[in-house]
């Protein structure tokens, strides 16, 4: 975006048009440049507050969709910029202050896991989620003399414990903040188990098996919450875990 205006659109009604407001490209585009991973997301469906649409006047191509809740921070910002009436920005607040956004150290680096070959097929979620690149497909609990002989979340939680990782409590629909990395430990009953992992945009991604790294689910969202993501078979979730590179020893 250069020197001049945009058109931020607030989507939020259904019968009414939108909020639209005509604003200075400046600070919106050091703004956005903030955080460049929610680009190419898509607007939440239901009622009520969805995110914004922001229009370069200029430039077509350069419309952007932000999803509510896909960066809270820029979302806050824009709703204090928006002249709409505060019944209305009292919800939208209330949509995007929910929850603090929480983050871990690990960067999303898709690159260091899908460039070579060898490093993709012999890496899996389990490697991916405590960023630790074996080769060998570690599975939790093999390092320590455990094998998996049920698939169910307690199972693997186990074995994940056993080899360092930390089950963390989530009492509340919120993302629970870790004192290390944090990574989500779903099962697909019967038949296998997956880790996403936090990065520090906030956001999570994971790695399907020996396919590629990635920060989108089975519906091509950016995934906030791996609990309500589109896990496909992965239907239960077991829980939130602690993890540190440092201290975690997998194989």
């Amino acid at each position: 975006m250069a020197n001049g205006t945009i058109i931020v659109e607030l989507n939020v009604f259904s019968g009414r048009p939108n909020p639209v407001a005509r604003m200075i490209k400046r600070p919106i585009q050091r703004l956005l440049a903030s955080n460049n991973q929610w680009r190419g997301s898509i607007l939440n469906e239901g009622l009520g507050y969805r995110g914004f649409t922001i229009y370069d006047m200029d430039n077509a191509t350069e419309t952007k969709v932000l999803a509510g809740g896909s960066d809270i921070s820029i979302e806050n910002q824009l709703l204090e910029w928006s002249n709409i009436p505060r019944d209305v920005k009292l919800h939208c607040h209330e949509r995007t202050n929910r929850c603090e956004q929480v983050s871990s150290e690990t960067t999303y680096e898709p690159l260091k896991w899908n460039s070579n070959r060898f490093v993709r097929r012999w890496n899996n979620c389990y490697n991916y989620g405590n960023d630790i690149i074996t080769n060998t497909f570690a599975q939790p609990g093999r390092a320590n003399n455990y094998r998996i002989q049920t698939m169910d979340g307690p199972s693997v939680q186990f074995g994940a414990e056993l080899d360092g990782l930390i089950r963390i409590e989530a009492p509340t629909s919120c993302v629970p903040e870790p004192n290390g990395n944090l990574v989500a430990l779903v099962i697909w009953p019967g038949n296998d188990y997956h880790f996403f992992r936090l990065d520090e945009n906030g956001l999570f991604s994971h790695k399907p098996g020996r396919t590629d790294a990635r920060n989108i689910d089975n519906s091509g969202q950016l995934i906030s919450d791996p609990r309500t993501a589109d896990r496909g078979p992965y239907t239960v979730f077991q829980c939130f875990m602690e993890t540190e590179p440092d201290v975690v020893y997998i194989q």
